[in-house]
């Protein structure tokens, strides 16, 4: 098992380096990614458009409450990540906050996961850790991460099942025996993979595995539940299952790797949804637009700020490691 893995990285240590070192392979992908984004740009622009204009930017949220909640759910993803990482890395809080800030504009704003690769370049220069211990902490903490986030949007389903919203009893006849059958198979395989893979995929003590997980499921409660309090703010007398549904949406779109301007996609697929749902679909839109305008426009300040006036070394470092690699 040893022999196939190493061979496997091996092979992929072999494409990422031939990707990497192939300029037409690297102008190729930023024109998809560039494509992709205008074609949900694009996309958006009919919705709104379908819906009505006027319509929409009479729907925007007044309440000062949405708002201020915008702001708490800004920082709540780097101010949790300073505790997760303080775990495995001895940085200062003010150092990691604002790497974990610049992290996050580089996955909403770039592409998902180069916000893990300028984390890499951050612990580099700022660490006394190996490439090896820097790399393993940071897979290990997305791993937790992941395996934490589908864990609350299977609840969430669990959820919307018994609630009645979605309705497989209209599919599947003897409902109770598959959620059974369903349920055993996947707690066998999960355990099975966990057990077989854990010295070849996880590095971290179980000690520190729990109390990352621990922040972890802490940050996806009060953040999703905070979200179903600034949507319900701006669309009110909306049943709490349909929230429910809209964050199972929201959490799907955060996991999709490497998908460039995500708020933008879960806007799309949210104003769909809201129509779909018989919802109030130009103060959904409204929502969307004003959460997405903002969070992009706070964003540019932020990197602005990091990246200039803050004078940010490993960002200038970042941006010369790819630019000679694309020579």
């Amino acid at each position: 098992m040893s022999e196939l893995l190493s061979i496997v990285k091996e092979k992929l240590r072999h494409l990422r380096k031939v990707f990497s070192n192939n300029p037409k392979a690297k102008k190729a992908f930023k024109l998809i990614r560039r494509l992709v984004i205008i074609l949900i740009i694009g996309l958006i622009i009919f919705q709104l458009f379908d819906i009505g204009w006027v319509e929409v930017l009479q729907s925007l949220p007044s309440n000062p409450l949405f708002y201020i909640l915008f702001f708490v759910l800004y920082v709540t993803l780097p101010i949790s990540e300073i505790f997760i990482y303080r775990q495995v890395w001895p940085a200062r809080k003010r150092d990691l906050f604002k790497a974990m800030i610049t992290k996050k504009v580089y996955n909403e704003e770039v592409m998902g996961y180069s916000g893990e690769v300028y984390l890499y370049v951050w612990g580099r220069r700022h660490l006394t850790k190996s490439d090896l211990d820097i790399i393993k902490n940071v897979r290990d903490n997305n791993i937790i991460s992941s395996l934490t986030s589908n864990l609350v949007a299977f609840s969430l389903i669990g959820v919307l099942i018994f609630t009645g919203l979605i309705d497989i009893g209209l599919l599947i006849d003897n409902v109770d025996v598959v959620y059974a059958t369903v349920g055993i198979i996947i707690a066998i395989v999960l355990v099975v993979l966990f057990i077989q893979f854990r010295k070849y995929l996880f590095s971290l003590s179980l000690k520190k595995t729990i109390i990352i997980f621990s922040i972890y499921l802490s940050r996806f409660l009060i953040h999703n539940a905070l979200l179903i309090v600034q949507w319900a703010v701006a669309v009110p007398q909306t049943p709490l299952s349909i929230w429910f549904l809209f964050v199972v949406i929201f959490i799907a779109v955060n996991r999709i790797p490497f998908l460039p301007s995500r708020d933008l996609v879960f806007m799309w697929a949210g104003i769909e949804l809201s129509k779909a749902l018989s919802m109030a679909t130009a103060s959904v839109a409204g929502m969307l637009l004003v959460t997405s305008a903002m969070k992009k426009s706070l964003n540019l300040i932020l990197f602005i700020w990091l990246n200039y006036i803050a004078k940010s070394p490993e960002l200038k470092e970042m941006e010369q490691q790819e630019v000679s690699k694309g020579e």
